[in-house]
């Protein structure tokens, strides 16, 4: 009896590990993009958030530009040279995979690809006024060389 009664204990365990197994989760969450970041104060205005994914080939780039919102940029393959005239007297600087920035709206910079392999980035913009505001072409800052 003892036996019967632990067999149908097993049993039912087995059956309830099974179909839970099964069962699909109410709210599954993926990380697409995580990159390690400095403290930041962004300050956004009411606009369209906009996600994007950007693949930066081998000597690729954006070019001078700024954006109408702010934006947090996630690396997460290759690694960009970016270029910043607040920053250094504008010296190039590399933002690698498993790195991150925040850059504020209407800021002036360059990120371009120096390497040898695609990069691919993630781009959250904040606020964006008009889709057409992602991106907005700039003229090379006096006293950077890019």
């Amino acid at each position: 009896m003892k036996t019967k009664v632990l067999g149908l204990a097993v049993l039912c365990a087995l059956v309830a590990a099974v179909s839970s197994q099964g069962a699909s989760q109410p709210i599954v969450a993926r990380a697409l993009a995580v990159g390690k970041m400095h403290a930041t104060t962004i300050h956004a205005k009411s606009g369209s958030m906009i996600l994007e994914t950007y693949t930066i080939n081998p000597g690729g780039s954006f070019g001078w530009h700024a954006h109408g919102a702010p934006v947090a940029v996630v690396v997460t393959a290759g690694t960009l040279t970016v270029f910043d005239p607040t920053v250094n007297g504008c010296a190039p600087f590399k933002v690698g995979k498993g790195s991150s920035f925040v850059e504020p709206a209407n800021h002036v910079h360059l990120a371009r690809n120096d390497g040898t392999k695609p990069a691919k980035v993630y781009a959250l913009y904040l606020g964006v006024p008009k889709p057409s505001g992602t991106y907005i072409p700039k003229a090379e800052p006096a006293g950077c060389k890019a």
